[in-house]
């Protein structure tokens, strides 16, 4: 199977989910095995689980921040190689989801480079946890997840996906009202919106919901972009319980290094 990259240049504009302010971003072509290299702020930062500076409210890479959304597009999609390049900092929040980040992509248009991709397969279990929350990667021939989350008010939500990204795509990032105002004093969430995000309140939704299940399915989207960082596309099936960007950060940097670091000692 060849490695993957976009035909040509594509850009989208709009608030940015945690800042509030006006971001642009850029997605340009790259060579084969280029990887995915973010350009934030006069900084060149690979997408690799190691670079990761911050997993609070979405996963950063230093200078880009909250790039989760966008990098589930490009994982899903099956793209290896892209220049993403970020004013702002951040990737516009656009509809909350990463359907309009995948849109963009396949308008861009894939194009196939002269080099195959590199399939990670580890050989054995690895196991990630935190109290109450557990992420574990299984040998298998394929790529799968099972993720299950249980919130107050939402209650318990499970999902199997076996690589389908157009039954997650759509679904948006989500929170609950009564957090709202302790994140905007953190600098967080000011972009947020009734439209952007499924907000949630002590008798149930405030905005309607894409899917009975978008809760979870945007769970798997956010476990989607976080893998990304792996580097590589993944062989295995992920049992995921409440994880979150810390343990999926986690679990993308014991798949590194079961994978590569063991090739290259």
């Amino acid at each position: 199977m060849k490695q993957q990259t976009i035909k040509k240049e594509i850009s989208l504009s709009g608030l940015a989910l945690h800042s509030g302010k006006e971001a642009t971003v850029r997605l340009l072509p790259a060579a084969a095995d280029a990887g995915i290299v973010f350009v934030a702020r006069g900084q060149k930062i690979p997408a690799l689980a190691e670079n990761v500076t911050d997993t609070t409210r979405g996963t950063s890479l230093g200078r880009a921040q909250v790039v989760e959304h966008l990098l589930a597009a490009v994982y899903g999609l099956g793209i290896d190689n892209l220049t993403i390049e970020l004013e702002g900092g951040e990737p516009p929040a656009l509809d909350g989801s990463a359907y309009l980040f995948g849109e963009a992509l396949k308008k861009a248009g894939l194009a196939e480079l002269p080099a195959e991709k590199r399939l990670l397969a580890p050989k054995k279990d690895l196991l990630v946890e935190d109290p109450g929350a557990s992420l574990r990667l299984i040998p298998y021939d394929g790529f799968a997840i099972h993720f299950v989350i249980e919130f107050p008010v939402i209650g318990r939500q499970e999902l199997s996906y076996n690589g389908d990204f157009d039954e997650l795509a759509q679904a948006r990032t989500f929170g609950f009202v009564e957090e709202l105002e302790g994140l905007r004093k953190r600098g967080l969430a000011r972009g947020a919106t009734l439209e952007n995000s499924l907000a949630i309140g002590p008798q149930g939704y405030l905005s309607q919901p894409r899917y009975p299940d978008e809760p979870v399915r945007h769970k798997v989207l956010d476990l989607l972009g976080d893998l990304a960082l792996v580097g590589h596309p993944i062989n295995g099936k992920i049992e995921a319980f409440k994880s979150g960007h810390r343990l999926n950060v986690a679990l993308a940097r014991r798949i590194r290094e079961a994978c590569l670091t063991s090739r290259t000692s």
